[in-house]
């Protein structure tokens, strides 16, 4: 239970359970408990969203049902309501997809318009039962976001504030959604960071917001720059960033910077120093930004009295945020050894950290164990990244900890274990397709066809990074049937595996290859021609050349 042990991937395994069985006391009570565990001393959604992702699958129609089952059966249900909401927020992303809006089909801008609208229901109704519940705020400037600034935002965020004034998370949704990308500009931004600085200006508030518009600009240049075909490589992107840097950010904003990473390290308040991590991480994986993150990371580490070196003086008490963040630039650099380093320090540094409780501190070291996971996967190192992601998750660590355990057991070929431990995540929104593409490879690698089936043709319908391969997995189980029909029905189900703007070339490539080959085996030499043809137009498969070598011979010979 959440309120015993701090782990919100258990509380929500728990609560999904009960919900499934229609026990919706225990779900209200435990749920409850997670609910309690952000409102002090500062309200945070941290550990709820971790729990929420956890609980809720947006493509799951039954859990949807369950939920509306128990909003009928007790309509004064807050936390009824707040779930489905969520589960309805989730689902409107999950049917949409995240891409532009130029990506996305007309009905699936109606389909995310639908749901959306309920869940703004819920959440409305959820406030009206219980508006002392600050996650509910949150929540409902999040649905409101879907469609971009509006003044119906404007007046969630001032009934936030009277209500929570310290939870930032609201000022962050609204400040997003002033980005250029959702239809506003950058004098807005501005203009609503110097709002706040004029009604309080040593909040913690609006401190957070001098660094949060920084981090928004940033994010807004590299964008800008990417969609510029001229900035196809890195060095032309990088001098981008810089210039539309220097024309939009003056030197006083940028002081204004300086100043709140000095006043916030001095306070050292624990949740401001949590969001100063996530703006400072998502900085950090701004493509572009590095000209600007080490000067923001070295005023960060001034703040907080700790040194950004990877060799620190023997004396030196680091905050740990600090050596995370450092941290996190050798991992996107790829310097694996040096990120490990870091990353053990910052353990080490751990319980010099002013916590509210030990059950904060157990998440941080959850987080940090779980980065050391996934360093030790990338380095190969399996047996000590499913040693060190266990104990991130029984520290109370997310479910991409629990993944590193399902796939470190595939990677060393234990795929009995791989299938035990890929099914525990099976129903996480964040991460379950993944588990369950994994557990499929290994179901294919036991010659468990029927279920590696079931579980790459889920993971194929969904949006998960892993589908193509999912999808291609499926055709190759077919070929080793024999079953070409089949195989070619798979191939020809799945419209993105051609699609450059929604599936890596390597994988496209691989798809025409198959659907090729298909298309041979059933006589069809022409259109096995084409797409061996398009499938060497996207990479360099030796099998597509001879094949399509042999199919210009064979209808060079009719």
């Amino acid at each position: 239970m959440q309120g015993a042990n701090g782990d919100p991937l258990q509380s929500a395994r728990l609560v999904r359970a009960a919900i499934i069985r229609s026990d919706f006391e225990t779900a209200e009570t435990l749920t409850q408990n997670v609910l309690k565990t952000g409102h002090l001393p500062t309200p945070n959604a941290r550990s709820i969203t971790h729990f929420l992702d956890a609980l809720i699958d947006p493509a799951d129609t039954q859990f949807e049902t369950q939920l509306s089952g128990w909003v009928r059966e007790s309509p004064a249900s807050m936390v009824a309501h707040l779930l489905r909401a969520k589960f309805y927020y989730d689902a409107g992303w999950y049917r949409r997809g995240h891409g532009y809006i130029n990506t996305v089909s007309e009905q699936g801008v109606k389909e995310f318009s639908d749901v959306m609208g309920k869940g703004e229901q819920d959440v409305d109704r959820a406030l009206q039962i219980d508006a002392s519940e600050p996650y509910l705020q949150l929540l409902r400037l999040d649905i409101l976001l879907g469609t971009g600034y509006s003044d119906k935002m404007g007046r969630a965020l001032q009934e936030s504030i009277s209500k929570f004034p310290t939870f930032f998370a609201p000022y962050d949704v609204v400040l997003s959604a002033l980005q250029p990308k959702w239809g506003g500009n950058i004098e807005i931004m501005f203009s609503f960071v110097d709002h706040f600085r004029s009604t309080a200006p040593d909040g913690i508030a609006t401190k957070l917001l001098d660094l949060d518009v920084y981090r928004y600009l940033l994010s807004t240049a590299s964008l800008q720059c990417q969609d510029d075909s001229e900035n196809s490589d890195y060095q032309h992107l990088s001098e981008c960033v810089r210039e539309f840097m220097k024309t939009n950010m003056t030197a006083e904003r940028e002081g204004r910077v300086v100043e709140a990473l000095s006043a916030l390290g001095q306070r050292d308040d624990y949740i401001a120093t949590k969001t100063v991590e996530d703006i400072l991480s998502a900085m950090i994986d701004t493509a572009g930004s590095e000209i600007y993150v080490g000067p923001t990371l070295q005023a960060a580490a001034n703040g907080y009295k700790s040194d950004t070196r990877l060799r620190e003086d023997s004396d030196s008490h680091n905050h740990y945020i600090i050596d995370c963040l450092v941290a996190r630039t050798w991992l996107r650099r790829g310097n694996l050894d040096n990120a490990l380093s870091k990353y053990q320090e910052a353990l080490r540094h751990l319980p010099l950290a002013k916590f509210p409780s030990t059950h904060e501190q157990d998440a941080a070291s959850a987080e940090i164990k779980g980065q050391i996971a996934k360093v030790y996967s990338r380095q190969g190192r399996y047996p000590e990244s499913i040693d060190v992601a266990r104990e991130a998750v029984a520290l109370g660590g997310n479910s991409e900890s629990q993944l590193y355990v399902c796939y470190g057991y595939f990677q060393q070929k234990n795929y009995q274990a791989a299938v035990k431990e890929c099914a525990e995540l099976a129903s996480d929104q964040e991460n379950g397709m993944s588990a369950r593409y994994w557990r499929g490879s290994a179901f294919r690698a036991l010659h468990d066809d029927d279920n590696a089936i079931k579980e790459f043709s889920a993971v194929a319908a969904s949006k998960n990074t892993w589908r193509a391969s999912a999808a291609i997995g499926l055709s190759m189980i077919y070929f080793g049937r024999n079953d070409n029909p089949s195989a070619l029905n798979v191939l020809n189900k799945y419209d993105y595996l051609y699609d450059l703007k929604l599936t890596d070339r390597a994988d496209v490539a691989v798809a025409f290859n198959n659907r090729c080959y298909a298309y041979m085996e059933l006589g069809d030499l022409k259109k096995a021609l084409d797409d061996c043809t398009s499938s060497l137009a996207n990479g360099n498969i030796p099998d597509a050349y001879e094949k399509q070598q042999e199919l210009l011979n064979r209808m060079a010979s009719r």
